[in-house]
């Protein structure tokens, strides 16, 4: 595949696979939405995610009555629960036992979780007052003997800077997670999209920090769930571009889509086992009575999780993504345009099954014919800002037997 005019072949399959997909939910806002469990089951069945990642506020007393009935639609689909669980800062052996009742009584079992004590929701100072309350390796020790047989992480359900001043005990931890904002320093589109260089980074150091364990990156979208640097987030009417809000006017464009990719492509050669992407409801929705792009974007990658990954890179400002599918010849291929001015591709070396691109407007990815032939044909094609396609190739047998 070529761009600007330097040749880049679809390379050799990688010892790395496509991570498991998945999105996330905060039973706190769902339920504020009617009918929620209709709702729920529509995403359910139009993204069909590997797992989803549930924030579980246990200062809520409404928080395990609601918990049943996602958990029974969930297993329905066969879509695995992962558990974050926020708990008080004080005994909070108390909530996390009956959490437990909770979750026998309805024979249900999460695939994992991670408890949080409510003050390590904040960020804290390496040299500053920390909370003197129960901390987050004393909240895992207390679940310990609740669910000995559980997967149990360590991290927190805030960002990649709260996990690196609260380090975990690597010995004592299942898997380790944090979550991703690129939206904490600055909110323009141009910084948005920068913030992807900077992950591969952020995986290294968070792999150093316990490299044999499973590493979970938790619900990631533009926006902020919450503020760990303030009192609260950054009021917005959804029509603004600002720091640290919850409702960033980009996710129901293909500008969130476009950076989904973006991500995905990121973390997913730098090593990472799993990634949760926007919500079922807020404060991320993938969309209500339609997929918003980014919902297309998570529904196309889960049918994908686990498929090998194949090497192909692209000059800036395109972005791709690359897996073997069931033949081993065939290779599907997501070029996203990270920028808002056309960018120029070509293809050369492999033969163009398919392509489609994801409509804006539409219901998800679209044939485009005209361009596929061009393509085929040796001509050059432009991406419009923030474009997606999605293309079926054919390698060489060369190729496809290294």
């Amino acid at each position: 595949m070529s761009v600007a005019g330097r040749t880049i072949r679809l390379g050799e399959p990688l010892s790395l696979m496509l991570p498991s997909i998945g999105c996330g939910v905060w039973l706190d806002r769902l339920f504020d939405l009617d009918p929620t469990l209709e709702r729920l089951s529509r995403q359910l069945e139009a993204v069909a995610p590997r797992h989803l990642d549930v924030l579980l506020d246990l200062r809520d007393p409404l928080t395990l009555e609601r918990l049943a009935g996602l958990m029974s639609l969930a297993s329905e689909r066969r879509v695995a629960i992962w558990l974050y669980v926020v708990c008080e800062d004080s005994d909070p052996g108390r909530s996390l036992a009956a959490l437990a009742r909770r979750l026998e009584s309805v024979s249900l079992v999460p695939a994992g979780m991670l408890v949080t004590p409510a003050a390590y929701l904040k960020s804290h100072q390496p040299d500053g007052d920390w909370p003197s309350g129960t901390s987050p390796d004393q909240a895992l020790a207390a679940a310990r003997p609740l669910w000995p047989e559980l997967t149990l992480g360590g991290g927190v359900p805030t960002y990649f800077t709260e996990l690196n001043r609260c380090r975990p005990d690597p010995t004592t931890i299942d898997f380790i997670t944090h979550a991703v904002s690129p939206i904490v320093h600055a909110a323009d589109d141009r910084s948005v999209m920068e913030t992807l260089e900077s992950l591969p980074d952020i995986v290294a150091s968070c792999r150093a920090l316990a490299p044999d364990v499973p590493y979970r990156i938790t619900t990631t979208a533009i926006g902020a769930w919450t503020n760990p640097y303030g009192e609260k987030l950054t009021p917005n009417d959804g029509t603004q571009r600002v720091t640290l809000s919850d409702n960033d006017p980009r996710q129901s464009g293909l500008f969130a889509a476009a950076w989904a990719v973006g991500f995905v492509a990121r973390v997913a050669c730098a090593g990472v086992d799993a990634v949760t992407l926007s919500s079922l409801g807020p404060p991320f929705d993938i969309g209500a009575d339609h997929l918003y792009p980014v919902g297309h974007v998570i529904a196309g990658l889960a049918r994908a999780s686990g498929r090998p990954l194949r090497q192909l890179q692209l000059e800036h400002p395109l972005t791709s993504l690359a897996w073997q599918t069931e033949s081993s010849a065939v290779s599907e291929v997501w070029i996203a345009n990270l920028s808002a001015d056309a960018a120029p591709l070509y293809i050369e070396g492999v033969d163009l099954l398919e392509l489609s691109r994801l409509d804006a407007m539409g219901d998800g990815f679209q044939p485009a014919p005209s361009r596929q032939a061009c393509l085929r044909a040796g001509g050059t094609d432009r991406l419009a800002g923030f474009e997606i396609l999605r293309l079926r190739v054919q390698c060489p047998i060369s190729d496809a037997i290294r």
